[in-house]
């Protein structure tokens, strides 16, 4: 995220009875005085009564988002820094009403946890919290920031100076790039989603953490999507059964959004999501349940398949899984892996390099299995010769089934009878010839 010309207007709210929003906004009102960038983008209000309690609709409606100060408490008190958005998946104990969402500032979300991570005090952890209380009705996108979980915590200036200067930094940034996506499994205090948030562009509105999965109903579900403006899910599916899984899954199936996992977010890079969409949508229709793997790509605003021999994959693949894939890394391109296969020979990449690219997979190809086999090249034919080591040689050398057998298949002479027996004395060449139409000369 970069500092953007123009941001949205965001209307301040801490309460009076709130001593960490209280000293909080205190802290940003000092703040603000030696930083006037945000100064014609940020209002203020000052509730008279707690935060979790105040009437959505009643709020002031000056402004694009709302972002409210206040302290956090637990049951299990440690210093801690959170992020959530309010609503409440089942009964309303704490605010708001039962079964009600706010709509969430997903990407300024984003934005307060990695501030808060670059700016929190020494012993404060910083995370999401699961969506919970009041208020709703909210009639602007908004989030909570929160300083706890005691008395000690919520009087701390340093910790409150820390959180002011991530909400200044957090509410000059340009969101834009972040992929809103909604959560599902997890404690309350969401751990993975945190991670997700601070290693990728994955940034998350409201999180259903396993507990209340029992009141996901199919609305529920919809309202989740809408009300954070997910693009995708994440399902922290270690956290639950295999049937909850199953139901989230299905659900999203039913109203076609994308699950994306931790490794799917690492590799979109600055990938927009609409050309991700267009790349996951070509690796369906060509290898229906596949999954892809992106390597090096920026845009792909054009996406194509190319096809290699499934032959010549498959035989680097069998002795050079690991280096092949590695090697990917170094092109513009999506490998598709799944239904048996750790890499199909269809690949994805943008129209303008879709024949280079053909060229250059192969090329690595031939050249890794040069590295272990003899190669040749017969008009449009790869020869490959493989030397196997022949049992029935070694037996009539009179080479007894033993650890002599393990010596010459590691390319060790070994001596029987006063007699040195080399390798390639017990082994058979096999040639493996492989159709590659209009292969170019390298």
């Amino acid at each position: 995220m970069t500092p953007k010309e123009q941001s949205p207007t965001t209307l301040l709210i801490s309460s009076r009875k709130d001593p960490a929003g209280s000293l909080i906004h205190e802290e940003l009102y000092s703040l603000l005085e030696d930083d006037k960038r945000a100064h014609t983008h940020i209002r203020h209000w000052h509730a008279e009564e707690r935060l979790i309690y105040l009437d959505g609709p009643s709020l002031p409606h000056n402004a694009d988002r709302i972002l409210f100060l206040s302290r956090h408490a637990s049951e299990r008190p440690r210093p801690v820094l959170t992020v959530h958005v309010t609503g409440n998946f089942g009964s309303a104990d704490y605010g708001g009403r039962p079964k009600t969402l706010t709509p969430a500032a997903t990407g300024l979300m984003h934005a307060l946890i990695n501030r808060l991570v670059i700016h929190a005090p020494e012993g404060y952890e910083v995370m999401y919290e699961a969506t919970h209380h009041g208020p709703t009705d909210i009639p602007l996108p908004s989030c909570f920031i929160e300083l706890g979980s005691t008395e000690k915590e919520w009087n701390d200036r340093i910790a409150a100076r820390a959180v002011a200067q991530a909400v200044l930094d957090a509410l000059l940034m340009d969101t834009s790039s972040v992929i809103p996506l909604a959560g599902f499994g997890g404690t309350h205090y969401a751990q993975r989603q945190t991670e997700i948030t601070k290693l990728t562009r994955g940034g998350f509105g409201h999180i259903m953490p396993t507990r209340d999965i029992p009141h996901l109903t199919d609305a529920l579900f919809q309202d989740i999507i809408s009300s954070t403006g997910a693009f995708a899910i994440y399902i922290d599916g270690k956290s639950m059964s295999g049937k909850e899984e199953r139901m989230i899954t299905g659900l999203a199936d039913k109203h076609t959004i994308p699950i994306l996992g931790q490794g799917d977010l690492m590799r979109l890079f600055d990938l927009p999501f609409s050309e991700y969409m267009s790349i996951r949508n070509l690796a369906e229709s060509l290898i229906p349940g596949s999954s892809i793997v992106l390597h090096t790509i920026l845009e792909m605003p054009a996406p194509v398949s190319l096809t290699i021999p499934g032959e010549l994959v498959d035989e680097v693949m069998k002795v050079a899984a690991e280096e092949f894939i590695s090697a990917l890394d170094s092109f513009p391109i999506v490998h598709m892996t799944g239904r048996g296969k750790a890499c199909h020979p269809v690949f994805i990449t943008d129209a303008a390099f879709s024949g280079r690219i053909s060229d250059e997979l192969i090329h690595l190809c031939v050249t890794l299995l040069q590295d272990r086999y003899t190669c040749s090249f017969e008009g449009d034919s790869l020869i490959i010769t493989k030397l196997r080591f022949d049992p029935k040689k070694a037996k009539e050398l009179g080479i007894p089934l033993g650890p002599l057998y393990s010596e010459l298949m590691t390319g060790k002479p070994v001596e029987v009878d006063d007699s040195v027996i080399y390798p390639e004395m017990v082994m058979t060449e096999r040639e493996k010839r492989i159709h590659i139409p209009q292969r170019q000369a390298r």
